[in-house]
């Protein structure tokens, strides 16, 4: 590899490796990852199956079991859990691994975009770079969000399909559609849109006839449909397809609204994808064109039609976050990617001439490699977010006993993270009903059930009170 090569790959490892590390090593999560964690957590100790997977004891969403999405990433989260225990550093090496996972992907489907370009194959890199920077990428991995294993799948799909359709291997086609299974089966809708990428291929980069865009689209969609018919005949899984399709899918798609308006999530694309824009654009800009430079032009807009077929369709409903996106990110990086490399290229063959500034470069993502690695050493494990949630948890954890049902002001039912971090790392359930348990648990301050003393456990922000009878344990 020559000093240039080398500089970009120190230059992506060292910032990613920055942006990612050292806050998927401090505790703390968004609520509805620490809700998915602690699925997962529960079904690895047996509270809550597969198709029936539970969150506390008195559920959410006034369903006992959970159904907010398909079962999928839960199960494999929770198999992860088996194999490593409990420690609060496993769901984040679950969504290192999968980053990981994702860069491999990426440098994949890079091969497959440049097998013709030998100069661009070298650049594989710079897609991972473009993707890494993306703030939603890194937050989704700190938060243990289920994007990140879709995210997998459908790249995964998009690999066979590309593939597929280069070599007429069938066999991809089938491939293609079980990992566009797998993706709808970890979130839903979302994961379909690998099905139309296909045709967007053709349409755009206007490579080989009809006939395999067809094929490697009707041949995954049949696929798709039969797993589920197969399904479908099996009652403990369509039990939690009905539930999750009538009580979640369909609810979610007429809830109350997130956003003011349908062209929220493409604004919030645009956003995210400022940094990639703007480091394509220089590299395209700056550069002097050379015409014996392959055109990737139009490869690079079918991947971007592909990315965006990923983000449009949530435009159907007024439910959008920002993260909601991040499947479709990876297309869209190769195709930054592939329509700046010939420009970055012939900047990286002018560093070489320039030695100095190679290795200061190459120093420079070093540096910052190993700077994440000492960073992430330092923060290992302390709060990230909700410090004083953590500690009054901690504490809590160390005065009521594993498995302990407790009553709670009803202003704290809806504190998500709360619950989640009582259920992860203590097995203890919140009961807002006023029914009466050993332990109740108030805002600090605030007013305690007749019949509580308060215990004197230094908490923070709530109030942790016992009973002089009964039991609130777990049967």
């Amino acid at each position: 590899m020559d000093p240039s090569r080398k500089a970009l790959v120190l230059i992506t490892a060292g910032v990613c490796a920055l942006l990612l590390l050292p806050g998927l090593v401090r505790e703390g999560m968004f609520m509805d990852g620490m809700l998915y964690t602690v699925v997962a957590h529960n079904e690895a100790r047996g509270i809550g199956t597969f198709w029936q997977p539970r969150f506390s004891q008195l559920g959410l969403a006034n369903m006992d079991t959970f159904h907010e999405h398909p079962p999928l990433a839960f199960g494999l989260q929770a198999l992860w859990f088996r194999a490593l225990g409990s420690a609060f550093w496993v769901e984040r090496a679950y969504a290192l691994i999968a980053a990981l996972l994702m860069v491999a992907l990426l440098l994949g489907l890079w091969r497959e975009l440049t097998r013709d370009a030998p100069r661009l194959r070298s650049l594989g890199a710079w897609p991972v770079l473009l993707w890494g920077i993306v703030p939603q990428v890194f937050w989704c991995v700190h938060n243990n969000m289920l994007e990140n294993t879709m995210g997998l799948f459908t790249t995964g799909a998009l690999w066979c399909a590309l593939r597929g359709m280069r070599t007429g291997t069938v066999t991809l086609a089938v491939a293609s559609g079980l990992l566009v299974f797998l993706a709808s089966f970890t979130k839903g809708v979302p994961g379909l849109f690998p099905l139309g990428a296909p045709f967007l291929w053709w349409l755009f980069a206007r490579q080989g006839g009809m006939r395999r865009p067809v094929l490697f689209t009707l041949v995954p969609a049949a696929v798709l449909v039969l797993v589920y018919l197969l399904l479908w005949q099996w009652p403990e899984a369509r039990a939690n397809l009905e539930t999750y399709v009538d009580a979640r899918l369909l609810h979610r798609i007429a809830a109350k609204p997130t956003v003011e308006h349908r062209w929220q999530i493409l604004l919030d694309l645009f956003h995210s994808q400022l940094g990639p824009l703007l480091l394509a654009g220089a590299q395209v800009l700056w550069s002097v064109r050379d015409a014996s430079a392959p055109n990737t032009r139009r490869p690079a807009l079918a991947l971007l039609a592909i990315g965006l077929s990923g983000v449009a369709p949530m435009m159907l409903t007024l439910v959008q976050k920002s993260f909601y996106s991040v499947p479709a990110f990876p297309p869209i990086a190769l195709g930054l990617a592939l329509w700046s490399a010939p420009a970055l290229a012939r900047l990286l063959d002018r560093l070489v001439l320039r030695r100095r500034l190679a290795r200061g470069l190459t120093f420079a993502g070093g540096a910052g490699l190993a700077a994440a690695l000492v960073a992430s050493v330092a923060l290992w494990g302390r709060p990230g977010r909700d410090a004083d949630m953590l500690h009054d948890v901690a504490r809590i954890g160390a005065t009521v006993p594993p498995g302990t049902l407790i009553s709670c002001a009803p202003e704290l039912w809806e504190q998500w993270n709360l619950q989640g971090y009582l259920l992860r790392y203590h097995d203890i359930s919140m009961d807002p009903g006023g029914r009466p348990h050993t332990w109740t648990l108030s805002p600090a301050g605030g007013d305690l059930p007749e019949g509580y003393a308060p215990l004197n456990v230094e908490l923070r922000t709530l109030r942790l009170a016992v009973r002089t009878g009964g039991s609130g344990a777990m049967k």
